[in-house]
């Protein structure tokens, strides 16, 4: 049996978890003050008199230069991230409100500021989660260097990797698998001598603490917990500001907000009906939605689509019995089962048979996650909504196959 199988019960496990958790054109100021660069030029004229005398005047001619980069990032999407650009390094504020001090190789921390220190660029990374493997393979198109201040990353021989660079140097030893997130080994951490270790925080995880007693620089990033598409992605802002590639990372965001709009933009103008859709599993008979205002429900609104359960005031999910999925789901048009530990829809009725009665599940409109959308679905987030796109308007898109979800068959 394949580890990816062993893994299996305990990845379906943390799912859930995360699932409960997790279901739960930006305004910037310049980075580099406007610079106002005076040009001097000196010309010679002359003048008509009999002696002839030149006369020399003076042009000057003011050029304002608009910086590519924000003093500070004044994030638009996500709440739980800042970072503030100033004089000879950067502060950093992250999810659970920790103050980073960067400060740059070779340089002194600033007097009279508190916060954790992180020398950078970063040059010897952990890796906490595959979403943060994702983001650090979209900097790597920019930056291909990247990979290699990668030094370890937990869970890294229990997932399936579907970046092909990152699953060889996890097999052959240059990149260190350091155990589980709520488990880590701690003496191989220490070993590993990090920069910093990226992770994230989880009811009931001692991680931070942990990390805490052995000086070992951390960050959180909790972009699990933002309620839009674009509030998770735009964490590659904090993950590059350690390796200096707040350039590209600004970059790579703008294209990826840009191509988000420009879909929503188009189901928009098509007048297309609204869909109804539902989002809900059913783990060992209890049935959890999507609550009204969380990820899922925020991002079928940026597509139009009109959600079942859009009056339930939660960011996360919420436990709700069949009887209330079927008086509000009923008459869905598509149903989203947020899993990929499921082959068809005979799964789900197993556990729940009144189901059938669905309209999605009668006409075949049930979608799965595909095995890849925590890597490459993350990596690719503008993909991803688009894949979105096609299930809820396929009229809009004939014939196009999706990457990211799967229809489930009977």
């Amino acid at each position: 049996m394949s580890l990816a199988k062993k893994a299996a019960p305990i990845l379906a496990t943390l799912l859930i978890a995360g699932f409960v958790l997790g279901i739960a054109t930006a305004a910037f100021t310049p980075l580099i003050p406007p610079k106002t660069t005076t040009l001097t030029a000196t010309q010679t004229k002359t003048v008509e008199r009999l002696e002839r005398l030149p006369v020399t005047t003076t042009l000057t001619e003011t050029i304002t230069r608009q910086p590519s980069l924000p003093l500070k990032l004044e994030v638009k999407y996500s709440r739980q991230f800042e970072v503030t650009f100033l004089e000879g390094y950067k502060v950093v504020r992250d999810a659970i409100n920790r103050t980073l001090i960067l400060v740059p190789r070779g340089a002194q921390p600033p007097r009279g500021m508190s916060g954790e220190v992180v020398y950078t660029p970063v040059e010897r990374a952990v890796l906490m989660s595959a979403t943060q493997v994702a983001l650090v393979e979209r900097l790597r198109e920019y930056a291909p260097w990247i990979i290699d201040r990668v030094s370890g990353i937990m869970w890294g021989q229990q997932y399936e990797w579907y970046f092909e660079e990152i699953r060889l140097r996890i097999s052959t030893g240059r990149i260190k698998d350091v155990g589980p997130d709520y488990s880590p080994s701690f003496e191989e951490l220490v070993a590993l001598k990090p920069d910093l270790v990226i992770i994230y925080t989880f009811p009931g995880s001692d991680l931070p603490q942990r990390l805490e007693e052995l000086g070992i620089p951390f960050v959180v990033d909790n972009e699990y917990l933002e309620t839009s598409p674009l509030g998770r992605f735009e964490w590659i802002k904090l993950i590059a500001t350690f390796f200096d590639l707040d350039e590209e990372a600004y970059k790579i965001f703008s294209d990826v907000e840009a191509e988000v709009g420009r879909v929503a933009g188009e189901v928009r103008r098509s007048g297309a009906d609204a869909p109804l859709v539902c989002w809900f599993m059913v783990y060992r008979g209890t049935v959890y939605a999507a609550g009204g205002e969380s990820f899922p429900a925020n991002t079928l609104a940026m597509l139009g689509a009109r959600y079942g359960f859009s009056d339930v005031k939660s960011t996360g999910s919420v436990v709700v019995n069949v009887e209330e999925v079927l008086s509000r789901c009923r008459d869905a048009d598509v149903v989203v089962y947020p899993t990929s530990f499921i082959s068809n829809v005979g799964d789900i009725l197993s556990e729940a048979p009144e189901l059938a009665e669905i309209r999605a599940f009668r006409e075949g409109r049930v979608y799965a996650y595909a095995s890849t959308v925590f890597q490459l679905g993350y990596y690719d987030t503008e993909g991803w909504f688009r894949d979105l796109a096609v299930i809820l308007y396929p009229g809009l898109y004939p014939g196009e196959e999706v990457r990211y979800f799967v229809r489930l068959g009977g």
